[in-house]
């Protein structure tokens, strides 16, 4: 069925992980898993603009402190992608972890040109701030440049898709009257 699935997920914002990440995962590993298809994960985030006040430091120390946050940014991710994956049983082939920098709705459109997916799975949800309301949210806007089939993935309560009384059990729904 596809042969390499992208699964895009917003790691930056949570400490955990949301629901809407865990759905979009466990659909993209049933996915992978159901079509023996490849697993690239990918995670778009941006540095943080939390500097010292420029006037107060030499120009030289600023790009110092700056640089020292984005390596220890680059590290946090590292460690949430890792911490995200764990959840995954193994799966071959092995899911490939990719982190970038950048606006996520340019960057999950090119990962997805660049790698060739047939798939892109991700996260869809209804909490969005009004400029996502205007604009549309990610999920939205990529679904609209991407270049293979999208799949939304929104959580739900799990239940099976037939219940186990139902199977081989015909019903006729009572006559109002």
């Amino acid at each position: 069925m596809y042969q390499h699935i992208l699964l895009a997920v917003a790691l930056q914002q949570w400490d955990e992980f949301s629901p809407h990440a865990v759905a979009a995962r466990e659909a993209a590993v049933a996915l992978a898993h159901g079509s023996g298809a490849q697993l690239s994960v990918l995670s778009v985030y941006d540095y943080d603009d939390d500097q010292p006040d420029a006037l107060s430091l030499p120009p030289e120390e600023v790009a110092r402190y700056r640089d020292t946050q984005m390596v220890r940014m680059d590290e946090r991710m590292a460690t949430k992608m890792q911490a995200f994956l764990a959840g995954v049983p193994t799966h071959e082939p092995p899911i490939t972890p990719l982190l970038k920098v950048g606006d996520p709705r340019q960057l999950i459109v090119a990962t997805a040109e660049a790698l060739g997916v047939d798939c892109l799975v991700i996260g869809a949800h209804s909490k969005r701030s009004f400029l996502d309301v205007l604009l549309g949210g990610t999920a939205t806007a990529v679904s609209r440049h991407a270049p293979c089939a999208v799949v939304m993935v929104q959580p739900g309560e799990k239940r099976p898709l037939v219940q186990p009384s139902e199977v081989g059990q015909t019903h006729q729904a009572p006559i109002p009257g």
